[in-house]
């Protein structure tokens, strides 16, 4: 037998699979995912739907199914409304400064020290906003955003990975909180 799994495509989304490489674009950008990958899965355009099939397994192995389903309808969602990722700057002493800079996220004076942390930005459409504390030049919050679920997120975990302090630099979490810190997921339109 086979298990199924199949996937409406709303007006609006055009998609496209060949072979186990799927496109999907909408009114707010295009995302490409290759599950070339896994073994024994079929992705299947017919019509206004897409159906995701494996080969039924009578054992409890963990199937790709649900996964790949998953991430289709995720890149279905995100050209249709973007994720959107919200990161507050915390800090206690020194005053983090912080830029986008090409396709990095620039960190300076982060705890007080020299260097520039570089955050890369994950996915070719996926837009970095800093905004500014009201009537200041003193950087209040990070916004990630863009219709691929998976750069966005990605990108917010560099920036978090980035704000943690390491080697000398480390001191106990509970009492420094200097950051950048993700405080919300949300899509378009639900802020």
């Amino acid at each position: 037998g086979i298990d199924y799994e199949e996937i409406p495509i709303p007006k609006g989304v055009k998609v496209t699979v060949e072979g186990k490489k799927v496109r999907v674009e909408g009114p707010k950008g295009r995302v490409e995912k290759d599950f070339s990958h896994i073994k024994e899965l079929y992705i299947i355009h017919m019509g206004d739907k897409i159906i995701v099939a494996t080969p039924a397994k009578k054992d409890k192995q963990i199937k790709p199914l649900g996964t790949v389903a998953t991430k289709i309808k995720k890149m279905i969602e995100g050209v249709q409304r973007w994720f959107i990722y919200k990161h507050k700057v915390v800090y206690a002493h020194f005053p983090i400064r912080v830029r986008v800079e090409g396709r990095y996220i620039i960190i300076e004076n982060f705890y007080g020290r020299k260097d520039k942390i570089k955050v890369p930005i994950v996915g070719d459409q996926t837009v970095v906003e800093v905004t500014l504390q009201p009537g200041s030049d003193i950087p209040d919050e990070v916004i990630i955003k863009g219709p691929d679920l998976e750069a966005v997120s990605q990108t917010s975990a560099n920036l978090h990975e980035a704000c943690k302090l390491r080697g000398k630099f480390k001191k106990d979490p509970r009492v420094f909180q200097d950051g950048v810190w993700r405080y919300m997921v949300t899509r378009e339109g639900e802020e």
